[in-house]
C-alpha cells in the first residue's frame, strides 16, 4: 500500500511538473506573439477553438448539470478565465516582462481569492495566510517602485493590466469552486464563450485577425503551445496533480511558475533579471506559498453555494 501511494504522488508530482512547464510557456507564447506578425486575436483563435471541440465534445454528457448551473458563476468561469483574461494577459504582456507577468497572475491570484473570500463569504482570514498576503503586496510594491523609479510607463501600464488578469483569474477561480462542474465543463464554458465573444469583439473593432497571412512556423508554434499545451493538456495534468497531490499542495507547487519562466525568459529573449525583479518574485512566490494552502471556502458555505439557484 506504502509503495502503490509513493508511485501515486510521483505521478502527482511528474503532472504538476508537466504543467508548471507549460504555465511558464504560455507566459513565453504571449511574449513572443508581440514580435510576431500574429495579432492578439489570431492567438486568441489559436488558444480557444481547439479547445471548445475537445471540451466541447467531452463536456456534452454534462450539459444539463451546466444548464442548471447558476448564471452567475458560469459567467465568472467565462469571464474569469475566457476571452476577457486572455486579452488583460495578452496585452500586459506585451508592455512587461515575463517575469512580471508570470509572477503577477498566478502569484497575486492567492490575495484577490483570500479578499474575495473573505469579503463575499465573509470567510476567516487566518494568521499564515495575512502573512503570505503581506509578503505578496510587498513583491507588487517593488515591482512597481522598481517601474516608477526607471521611467517604465509602459511597464507600469502592463502590470496593470496583469493585476487586472490576476484579479479576473480569482473570480474564476472562485466561480469554479462553489459551481460544482468539472475542469471539463469549466473548459467547455470559457473556451466556447471565447469563440461566440471573438467575432462581436471583432465587429466592433476591439481585434483584429491576420492568421493567413502569418508565416505557417508562428501559426504551428502558438497552436501547440496556446491551443494543444495550455488550452488542453494542461487541464487534464493540473486536474491529475490535484488528485494525486491534493489542492494545496498543487496550488502550492504552481507559485514556481514565474521563476520557471524568467529563466527561459533570459535564455529566449536575453530579458535581464534585476535584483529587484529576483526579489520580488520571490516574496510573491513565497507569499504565496505561504496562502495558498489554506484558501478554501468552509465546505457549508461550498455546499451552499454550489445548489443550483434562480440567477
Amino acid at each position: 500500500m506504502e509503495c502503490i501511494a509513493k508511485k501515486e504522488k510521483l505521478l502527482g508530482l511528474l503532472a504538476m511538473a508537466a504543467t508548471l512547464l507549460i504555465w511558464a510557456s504560455f507566459f513565453i507564447s504571449l511574449r513572443a506573439s508581440g514580435q510576431s506578425p500574429l495579432t492578439v486575436g489570431d492567438i486568441a483563435l489559436l488558444r480557444f477553438v481547439p479547445a471548445a471541440l475537445v471540451f466541447g465534445i467531452l463536456s456534452l454528457p454534462k450539459t444539463k448539470q451546466i444548464k442548471a448551473t447558476a448564471k452567475r458563476y458560469l459567467l465568472a468561469i467565462a469571464i474569469g478565465a475566457g476571452l476577457p483574461f486572455f486579452l488583460l494577459a495578452a496585452n500586459g504582456l506585451r508592455l512587461a516582462p515575463v517575469a512580471d507577468g508570470a509572477s503577477l497572475i498566478p502569484g497575486i491570484l492567492p490575495l484577490f481569492v483570500s479578499s474575495i473570500a473573505a469579503y463575499c463569504y465573509r470567510e476567516k482570514i487566518s494568521n499564515i495566510r495575512k502573512l503570505g498576503i503581506s509578503l505578496i503586496f510587498i513583491g507588487i510594491g517593488l515591482f512597481i517602485t522598481h517601474s516608477l523609479s526607471s521611467g517604465q510607463h509602459q511597464v507600469l501600464q502592463g502590470h496593470g493590466l496583469l493585476l487586472t488578469a490576476s484579479f479576473s483569474w480569482a473570480w474564476y477561480t472562485i466561480g469554479m469552486r462553489v459551481s460544482g462542474l468539472s475542469p471539463i465543463a469549466g473548459g467547455a464554458i470559457l473556451a466556447i464563450s471565447a469563440c461566440l465573444l471573438l467575432p462581436v469583439l471583432y465587429t466592433m473593432g476591439w481585434v483584429e485577425f491576420n492568421l493567413m497571412s502569418a508565416p505557417t512556423n508562428d501559426v504551428i508554434f502558438h497552436l501547440c503551445i496556446q491551443g494543444i499545451a495550455a488550452g488542453i493538456i494542461a487541464n487534464f495534468s493540473y486536474g491529475y496533480a490535484i488528485s494525486r497531490l491534493g489542492a494545496e499542495m498543487s496550488a502550492a507547487l504552481g507559485s514556481f511558475t514565474p521563476v520557471i519562466a524568467a529563466l527561459m525568459a533570459v535564455v529566449i529573449f536575453d530579458e535581464s533579471l534585476t535584483l529587484t525583479t529576483a526579489t520580488a518574485m520571490g516574496l510573491i512566490v513565497i507569499g504565496a506559498l505561504s496562502a495558498s494552502e489554506i484558501i478554501k471556502l468552509r465546505p457549508t458555505i461550498i455546499r451552499s453555494l454550489a445548489k443550483p439557484t434562480n440567477p
